[in-house]
């Protein structure tokens, strides 16, 4: 099964990795208590990444982003990945790494989760990379659906919760682990299909495949009432908890990207004293969605120094509140709420958000996602209409227009002497219409 592996350099592991594909890899180094990195465009990586050979402790973005590395700045994903520090495991620690590639298969096959296309020995753990396709951050819900099922069929093997975010950095193969001693090397590369479509990926992953969800959302729209009982909800309870998580990631996402928009339509490159705090609130409490706690800090600190115009210690304590509450429902705090117990972190609605911005209804027609019900209400309607076009559909006014049209001919034919079933058969509808168009004002 272990298969020799061609990425045997930090160069070729570069472009293994971002081959294609658009923004910035993090290059990052750390010396002593020192962490340093750097952003660099794919082209640049040629140049760049030779003279990290045999160098201590370097990293390479699994991703790529807008600059600086920050899932806030994310331009694009191109992997699923888990590091594995199985020396933290008793039974695990000083076993050959491809021993412990083995048993990860194993697991992963457990839980039906397909090889990855690259296995790396990182000195003291392994870092096991899905490849696929680059696909832009709308995904990154799905994304992070596909990490938390990762991460669970390896975390007996010791998989490291923390690198399910996805401005995560991966050590380089040719560089060196310090702390072993020992060069960094890929130890197994899948050969031929080892490059995944993204939507394919996550249907091997995920419980359920795109078709069957799309079925069973069909079924349930269709069979509302068969699906009320106990055991229809108890039978689908893995699947609904899983589309409540996705949904609240993808509202969360859809917040964070009208923010910006309503920065580009008021004509800000900062934000104007006393629409910071709201808005760092509102971008802050999305974020915390996105990101595992660990790195929520840093996601807000990045915020606020690019839109707020902050520095560390103006946004720290302002944010604090918001950091917090996550690390506290982190460990699993609750609070009570309307006489329930839930997540202690902040849960806004949309009215809220866009009374606390003050969006005005011309910003709100170019929002996303932060309408209020008017609004949806109407963009409903709307997608109601253009979906009746696509069918055949009229639109209302063609339709009285004609119906008023065959009214006359109608009163016309009837005046003529002939019978509501005669007039009926000339106009091709049922002598019944006839009589209903004639009898009423409005023609039907």
């Amino acid at each position: 099964m272990i298969r020799e592996a061609l990425v045997n350099s930090p160069l070729n592991h570069g472009r293994y990795l971002h081959g294609v594909g658009k923004g910035y890899v993090t290059i990052a180094c750390k010396t002593t208590e020192l962490w340093q990195q750097h952003s660099y465009e794919r082209g640049q990586l040629d140049q760049v990444l030779p003279a990290y050979s045999g160098v201590d402790d370097v990293y390479i973005s699994q991703n790529r982003f807008y600059g600086t590395r920050a899932v806030s700045r994310l331009a694009e994903l191109s992997s699923l990945y888990a590091d594995v520090d199985y020396y933290k495991h008793s039974d695990l620690n000083g076993m050959h790494p491809l021993g412990v590639v083995e048993l990860a298969f194993a697991e992963l096959q457990r839980s039906k989760i397909p090889r990855p296309s690259l296995a790396v020995s990182t000195g003291r753990g392994l870092a096991l990379i899905w490849r696929h396709y680059p696909v832009p951050r709308v995904v990154l819900p799905k994304w992070k659906l596909c990490q938390e099922y990762i991460f669970e069929a390896l975390k007996g093997l010791g998989a490291d919760p923390l690198a399910r975010d996805a401005a995560r950095v991966l050590r380089l193969v040719g560089s060196r682990n310090s702390k072993s001693g020992t060069i960094v090397e890929a130890i197994w590369e899948e050969h031929g299909e080892a490059i995944w479509e993204f939507g394919d990926l996550a249907d091997e992953i995920l419980p359920l495949s795109r078709r069957e969800l799309e079925e069973r959302r069909a079924y349930r729209s269709e069979n509302q009432d068969k699906i009320a009982s106990k055991d229809s909800r108890s039978t689908s309870k893995s699947r609904d908890d899983i589309e409540k998580r996705f949904t609240a990631a993808t509202l969360a996402l859809g917040r964070l990207g009208d923010l910006q928009r309503l920065l580009r339509l008021r004509g800000y490159d900062k934000l104007p004293p006393g629409q910071r705090d709201p808005w760092m609130f509102v971008a802050a409490t999305s974020m915390a969605c996105l990101v595992e706690p660990p790195f929520l800090e840093r996601e807000i600190l990045l915020l606020g120094k690019e839109n707020a115009g902050w520095d560390e210690g103006e946004t720290r304590p302002r944010m604090q509140a918001v950091i917090s509450r996550v690390h506290a429902a982190s460990m699993g705090d609750k609070v009570e709420w309307n006489g329930q117990q839930r997540d202690p972190r902040y849960w806004l609605k949309n009215k809220t958000i866009i009374d606390m911005l003050a969006i005005t209804p011309s910003e709100e027609k170019e929002m996303e996602v932060l309408i209020s019900k008017d609004t949806k209400r109407q963009r409903d309607r709307e997608r109601k209409e253009r979906e009746r076009r696509a069918q055949g559909a009229k639109p209302r006014h063609e339709y009285l227009g004609e119906a008023r049209e065959k009214r006359s001919l109608a009163l016309g034919l009837r005046q003529q002497g002939m019978t509501l079933r005669e007039i009926g058969k000339t106009l091709g509808v049922s002598h019944t219409q006839i009589k209903r168009m004639i009898s009423t004002p409005q023609g039907w």
